[in-house]
């Protein structure tokens, strides 16, 4: 089966070089010709010209609309984040065509696509998907759910989860060291308790990162933002996500978008509570 990718930032491109090391033709777009450069796949000029199975790993809901428009392929498969609403209409759209819909978020990083540990929430009809089942059997672990809405609720649920508790965690740094406890100290307690492997992943990342992020705190404000909005159109409240959204999109406007997102509980006292802004 041909597959294409559309949208070949660090998660499009690591979906990429998996899909060609498990031995796929792969065809690649995205609107940046120059992060096809080096990518083992045939760059495609147009979404016009995709084929077979099409993964779609584009920013938001405007770029998602954007690219959709004049794509081809046979099933579409959509693997970036984006509201429940932008899935329905899409599939709304789709309906008396030929064309698949499913909905594939992925539950890890870049560097997890590409080994395949990564985590593929597939909602849609079993039909639809048994036509690709082949491909995602080489991908990674599969957690199958009835609806594309479905799969796509349940990873904005699990961002706003993970999100928040970042938020959180950085809090925990900030009023510790507030009150003289050093980060060895930090890190202690919570690997003798439940919190061990959060503190193992990302302690250290909140404390002294060392490394780019590969996921920024624009992007997570993105996605708690559909979070709360998803719930919101279902009359589904999100009281404590609402605010976790509040803090993201305040630091965002605030210049610090492409910060670690994992920071964002340690960035609120760092740009604003050192200096009695609020």
């Amino acid at each position: 089966m041909d597959i294409t990718v559309i949208g070949t930032g660090r998660m499009g491109s690591a979906l990429v070089r998996r899909l060609a090391n498990q031995g796929f033709t792969v065809y690649a777009w995205n609107r940046t010709r120059d992060k096809l450069k080096g990518l083992p796949a045939k760059a495609l000029n147009d979404v016009s010209q995709a084929r077979g199975l099409v993964f779609i790993f584009v920013s938001d809901d405007d770029a998602l609309n954007m690219v959709i428009k004049g794509i081809s392929g046979d099933v579409i498969a959509l693997a970036g984040t984006y509201s429940v609403a932008a899935i329905r209409a899409l599939s709304t759209r789709l309906i008396g065509s030929n064309v698949g819909l499913l909905a594939t978020p992925v539950i890890g990083g870049p560097g997890d696509v590409e080994k395949g540990s990564a985590i593929y929430l597939v909602g849609g009809a079993e039909v639809v998907y048994n036509k690709v089942k082949d491909v995602f059997d080489k991908l990674g672990t599969i957690i199958r759910l009835p609806t594309a809405e479905s799969a796509m609720a349940l990873k904005l649920a699990y961002n706003a989860l993970l999100i928040g508790s970042m938020a959180l965690l950085g809090e925990y740094v900030n009023l510790g060291r507030t009150y003289g406890v050093d980060n060895e100290t930090l890190k202690d307690l919570l690997r003798r308790t439940a919190f061990k492997d959060i503190a193992d992943k990302y302690l250290d990342r909140i404390i002294s990162p060392k490394a780019p992020p590969s996921f920024t705190l624009s992007l997570a404000a993105k996605d708690v933002h559909y979070a709360v909005k998803s719930a919101g159109d279902a009359k589904t409240p999100m009281v404590v996500s609402s605010a976790v959204k509040a803090l993201y999109e305040l630091l965002s406007a605030l210049g610090l978008g492409n910060e670690d997102y994992v920071r964002a509980g340690i960035l609120e006292l760092e740009g604003f509570g050192k200096n009695n802004a609020y």
